[in-house]
């Protein structure tokens, strides 16, 4: 006999579906012209179960950048653990842009309305998986000497998130046909020279 899933389960279930089917949705359409019960169709689940779980629906792009962070607390960060700490800081940021090209120009497109419009405090945390895995090259890069000691971990990890999220938005400007990885070696490797 199969046994049910608990009611903590089907939630957790429910919720998953619902990111699963706003993912798919928003790689063909934007956020606005997405209808919160044209997603909940797609997911086979009420508008009640939509607004159990998200308060709106910019907490699906806000869910997806937890998914994100994520990804890289668990999967990029200890790939770094024994890359040399300059590189470390260049092939992380192409990482980033990696994720992006992962999960496409539309939906990243959606992630940057999103950012402007909802939870950019949530977007511009310091302590989220992606920045804080940054920082943490940027602290190896300094106890290396590769870095000066008077330059803060936090200002430094703040400027090449700029660079990196400029560089992703650009991509997304350019319908994808912009070498992001190339722009990234070029500017950061000329910022850390202007670091050491």
């Amino acid at each position: 006999m199969t046994r049910k899933p608990s009611r903590k389960q089907q939630a957790e279930n429910t919720r998953k579906l619902l990111i699963e089917k706003a993912s798919a949705l928003l790689a063909a359409k934007t956020l606005d012209s997405i209808s919160i019960q044209e997603l909940c169709r797609s997911a086979g689940v009420s508008v009640g179960a939509f607004y159990h779980h998200f308060e709106n629906k910019a907490s699906i792009i806000i869910e997806l950048y937890r998914d994100c962070d994520k990804y890289f607390t668990q999967e990029v960060i200890p790939r770094f653990e024994n890359v040399e700490p300059s590189r470390a800081i260049i092939d992380y940021l192409i990482c980033q842009c990696d994720y992006a090209v992962k999960m496409g120009v539309d939906l990243m497109q959606n992630a940057y309305k999103a950012q402007i419009n909802y939870g950019n405090e949530f977007f511009l945390s310091a302590g989220r998986g992606l920045p804080l895995g940054l920082k943490k090259q940027i602290v190896k890069a300094k106890k290396a000497g590769l870095i000066r000691p008077d330059l803060s971990e936090e200002v430094l990890t703040g400027e090449l998130l700029i660079m990196s999220r400029g560089i992703i938005y650009y991509w997304c400007v350019s319908q994808g046909e912009i070498d992001m990885k190339d722009v990234i070696q070029r500017i950061v490797v000329k910022y850390l020279e202007g670091c050491r």
